[in-house]
């Protein structure tokens, strides 16, 4: 970076209007909901044998993003972060991993979770060591675009015709030195592989690296069976 640069950051602010829109929120205080059964060795094998199917994303807009996670995307490549900091591989969308995720995930997690078969979005991250995700809220559009044909959902209250959609989050390794995952205010570290906490829509949350060990872990989106 150049001193000219820096200059231009410190004296634009491009963070203002970020921190006016997450300011505002309500917070929320994440309690574990539920303790799933996992197998780490199972799926760390599942990354290595379907590696071509992941995304190698980084910090830039997406297709999929809304007006806002656009415009904050944007930002966050103002601010610096990029295919250096910001990589991940992630699975899910590609062949037939989500399929695959369901069935390492299996019936028991499902019924425990009480969340239909049939409707079910993993989605697994990997982080290496020195890579984060900013700060952000989650949409469902990735979500509605898989099930576009058989979903009507309404994006204000995230409810469908067949009930409530939610988004769980799982750590599928246990905690390491280096590793978080907040929300809200809430900054999660010494969690088990399995442990279930919910990510309600549009709340702020974020995830980093600072370890040695690459951090695994899985967003699933499902609709609670009535």
């Amino acid at each position: 970076m150049k001193k000219e640069e820096y200059a231009k950051l410190v004296n634009n602010k491009p963070w203002i209007w970020i921190k006016e829109h997450f300011d505002v929120l309500d917070t929320y205080t994440p309690k574990k909901i539920a303790q799933c059964e996992i197998d780490q060795d199972e799926w760390i094998k599942f990354t290595v044998e379907h590696f071509d199917d992941a995304h190698q994303n980084y910090e830039i807009p997406k297709p999929h993003y809304n007006d806002f996670a656009r415009k904050l995307s944007t930002a966050n490549v103002e601010l610096g972060r990029n295919e250096h900091n910001s990589f991940e591989l992630n699975y899910g969308v590609e062949g037939k991993t989500n399929e695959r995720m369901i069935e390492m995930f299996g019936e028991d997690n499902r019924k425990l979770l009480k969340l239909r078969p049939d409707y079910l979005f993993f989605r697994l991250l990997i982080k290496l060591p020195g890579h984060g995700v900013a700060w952000h809220v989650d949409h469902i559009g990735r979500y509605t675009e898989r099930f576009k044909d058989k979903l009507t959902i309404d994006p204000k209250t995230q409810k469908c015709q067949l009930g409530q959609i939610v988004r769980l989050w799982f750590p599928v390794t246990d905690w390491d030195n280096g590793h978080m995952f907040q929300i809200s205010e809430t900054v999660l570290t010494n969690y088990k592989a399995g442990d279930i906490y919910q990510i309600p829509f549009g709340m702020g949350h974020c995830s980093s690296n600072a370890g040695y060990v690459p951090q695994y872990t899985v967003s699933l989106t499902g609709i609670i069976d009535q």
